[in-house]
């Protein structure tokens, strides 16, 4: 019986590679293992079946000093951290659809993407690396970028973010913040300082106008989500304005530029409905570049 019993511990964890936590081993992520075993979570990963999706060392290590230092501070905070990368039951790879969200242990959810054209696969935009590492318990798929869960939806990013004062009430006085709660949104968000670089009398038209506010506004937003992961060079993407838009995306090794002109400054950031780049100039369409009402006759 006990050669049986042996016997079948060796199958099982050939086939599988073990519990979570030894495939975690296996594959050499141990930061994430010393982490997980400061939150006191090892236990609760053997105690049912999880997906876990892990960071790399290399992924931990592209978190400031400072910040990995107060997770490790404050073993409540890492421990929410820790749970928004794992869900209940095994996800597989053929599981994933693009845009499908699932709920964490953490109690919020993250976002899957494809994106066919490099085949590329995010989760909150972080590029999975590996995938379906099987274990006893769950699965693994590796990621390269720690996931942080977002503080709240891409208004209350914005209206959180003092640099983006000037889009707030932009989007307020052409009634677009409804319409900005929606699902599955990307927004490229001008700072208050593009926003300045238009000019006053461009300013007071746009105030007058409130349609072509409106129009100018829903012009960088588009609408499904697009992390830089799935970004590529010469991509055009259709907008929410009424004319359905085009943006055309340039992208290097030295960043993305919008339109020829404007400047992805901040990457990436995740709402619960989608997700922001913040960019240093405001997006115009190109039939209203030498409108008389922007003031460019």
């Amino acid at each position: 019986m006990m050669i049986t019993f042996v016997a079948l511990t060796v199958f099982v964890q050939s086939v599988f590679g073990g519990n979570l936590v030894e495939v975690l081993q296996n594959d050499g992520e141990t930061t994430l293992i010393s982490l997980v075993k400061q939150a006191g979570l090892a236990d609760a990963l053997l105690s049912g079946e999880y997906t876990i999706f892990a960071p790399t060392n290399a992924a931990f290590s592209k978190l400031p000093q400072s910040v990995l230092d107060g997770l490790q501070r404050d073993t409540n905070a890492l421990a929410n951290i820790l749970k928004y990368h794992v869900v209940k039951g095994s996800i597989h790879k053929a599981d994933a659809s693009n845009e499908l969200q699932l709920e964490t242990l953490a109690g919020t959810k993250i976002r899957f993407n494809i994106y066919n054209h490099n085949h590329v696969v995010t989760v909150e935009g972080s590029k999975i690396t590996h995938f379906d590492l099987t274990a006893s318990n769950g699965m693994v798929h590796v990621i390269d970028t720690v996931m942080m869960p977002p503080s709240g939806s891409i208004v209350d990013l914005v209206a959180g973010n003092s640099d983006l004062s000037t889009l707030l009430s932009q989007v307020q006085s052409a009634g677009l913040a409804g319409a900005l709660q929606g699902d599955a949104l990307t927004v490229f968000a001008p700072t208050n300082a593009a926003f300045n670089r238009l000019g006053s009398h461009v300013l007071n038209n746009l105030k007058s106008n409130p349609q072509l506010l409106k129009e100018i506004l829903e012009y960088h937003v588009v609408p499904h989500t697009e992390y830089s992961a799935g970004l590529y060079n010469r991509e055009q993407l259709a907008t929410l304005d009424s004319h359905h838009d085009v943006i055309r995306l340039g992208v290097s090794t030295h960043g993305v530029v919008i339109n020829h002109r404007a400047h992805v400054t901040k990457a990436d950031i995740s709402a619960t409905n989608g997700v922001v780049h913040i960019i240093d100039h405001v997006l115009i369409p190109a039939r209203h570049l030498f409108s008389s009402i922007l003031g460019r006759k």
